[in-house]
């Protein structure tokens, strides 16, 4: 493979990580979201209930020691439900963007002036900038 085929290989990947990364922030933040209404709607419609319930049993402070433990625990499993999970693509991706990187840094014709990474950020917006009007 070319360097810059390579190049375009890298940008592909990185361009499907950052999409899947964003997917994954998105579902996050729905689940987070969902914990939050959820955690305001029991706040505010179960307490009063289940503490007048519980008062004759438990008295004031054992009904709302009881509903804190409820509480506690039901905001336990919605943060073990939002926590962040390995995605297997994204990580694929990014390791084929880190080859596709390495091997076009080691023959690329285009840093033989330095070590600078410009000539390589240059050369990976111009690949894909071509793809992106060759798709147009």
């Amino acid at each position: 493979m070319g360097p810059l085929r390579l190049l375009g290989v890298a940008a592909e990947a990185e361009g499907l990580r950052l999409r899947r990364s964003c997917g994954l922030a998105a579902r996050r933040a729905g689940w987070l979201g969902g914990a939050a209404v959820f955690g305001v709607a029991a706040l505010a419609l179960a307490h009063v209930a289940a503490v007048e319930l519980m008062l004759p049993h438990l008295g004031l402070a054992g009904a709302c020691g009881v509903m804190a433990l409820a509480d506690l625990v039901l905001a336990g499993m919605l943060v073990l439900v939002a926590r962040q999970l390995r995605d297997p693509v994204m990580d694929e991706a990014l390791l084929l963007r880190r080859a596709s990187l390495a091997a076009a840094a080691s023959n690329n014709a285009l840093l033989s002036g330095g070590a600078s990474a410009v000539p390589m950020l240059g050369a990976i917006a111009g690949t894909v900038l071509v793809e992106w009007m060759r798709r147009r």
